[in-house]
Parts: C-alpha cells; sequence; structure tokens
C-alpha cells in the first residue's frame, strides 16, 4: 500500500492582518491614489487652502457614505498639487457606526479600541498597514483620515522647501 502525504503551509497572515492590508493595496480612496496630482484626479473642486501649497478638495460626484453609513463630507488634501491626506467626515450620532463599518472593512483597528469607542466620551483608533494609516477619531467631530505617511512626508519637506525659497531663505 502507498500512502502519499503532502503538507500544506498557509500564510502566517491573520484575518484581521489580512484586511489591513486592503488599505495599502487601496493606497487611497475610491480611485484617487496617494501622490497622484490634481489633473489625475477628476471632478475636484477647490474647498479651504492652508498656505501657499496645501489645498482641500471635495468631489462632487462622491456618494457620502461608506459602506452604508451616511458620511457629511469627503475631502482631498493635496500638498504641493499631490494627494496626501483623504479625510471621512460624519456627524457625532453616526461615529460608532462608521468605527464599526471601518472594522469590517479593514479589520480590527491596530490600537485596540473597540472597548473605548462605546464606552468613553472622546477616542482615537488607528489601523496601520506597511504604506497606509488610517485614524478615526470620535465621536465629536467624527473624522476618519486616510493617509500614506511617506508621501504626505515628502510633501511636506518639498511644500516648506518652496515656502523658504519663496521667502528668499532658500540658499
Amino acid at each position: 500500500m502507498l500512502c502519499l502525504a503532502s503538507t500544506f503551509y498557509a500564510p502566517s497572515v491573520s484575518v484581521a492582518e489580512g484586511a489591513v492590508a486592503k488599505l495599502d493595496q487601496e493606497y487611497g480612496f475610491r480611485g484617487a491614489h496617494f501622490g497622484d496630482a490634481l489633473s489625475d484626479l477628476k471632478g475636484l473642486k477647490q474647498k479651504a487652502e492652508r498656505g501657499v501649497c496645501e489645498k482641500d478638495y471635495t468631489r462632487s460626484s462622491d456618494k457620502l457614505e461608506f459602506n452604508g453609513v451616511p458620511l457629511s463630507g469627503i475631502e482631498y488634501s493635496l500638498q504641493n498639487g499631490r494627494l496626501t491626506v483623504v479625510s471621512l467626515l460624519a456627524a457625532k450620532e453616526r461615529c460608532g457606526k462608521l468605527y464599526e463599518a471601518l472594522s469590517a472593512a479593514y479589520g480590527e483597528d491596530t490600537s485596540k479600541q473597540k472597548t473605548a469607542v462605546a464606552s468613553q466620551p472622546f477616542w482615537n483608533a488607528t489601523w496601520t498597514g506597511e504604506r497606509v494609516r488610517l485614524d478615526i477619531v470620535g465621536p465629536n467631530d467624527c473624522t476618519v483620515t486616510i493617509t500614506a505617511p511617506e508621501e504626505a512626508i515628502l510633501e511636506e519637506r518639498q511644500c516648506r522647501e518652496d515656502d523658504r525659497t519663496d521667502a528668499g531663505k532658500g540658499r
């Protein structure tokens, strides 16, 4: 009798880690990718300006919801004309549901704040991938920020250098 045995090794990635990896795969939000130039991001309308090289935009085609949770706004922040941050804004009464929707999409937050979200008057939860970080602060002024820290740092450095040069201090 011949007996064959095979061993199967599954990667040592938990379901939660795999879900957080979706942040890295998306590398942005709804087709807008970190580092994209303003000209690549169709339908943006300028909302605000912070300094010479940082501007906030909205996109009229955005559906103001995340996984069924209504949002009050979605903002795209660009530094030097390149996408560095996406912010999702929600009303106070929807913040807990937004946290739940983020958990369903990306797994348990890496900061393990589920208990705080349910019981604390102020909380902050974070999901950290290899290239992308997502933070939610709630419940007042409920804001989700999605960023690629390396991209944001590079653009911020360039922005500061541009400001120094413009001010005659670039030498």
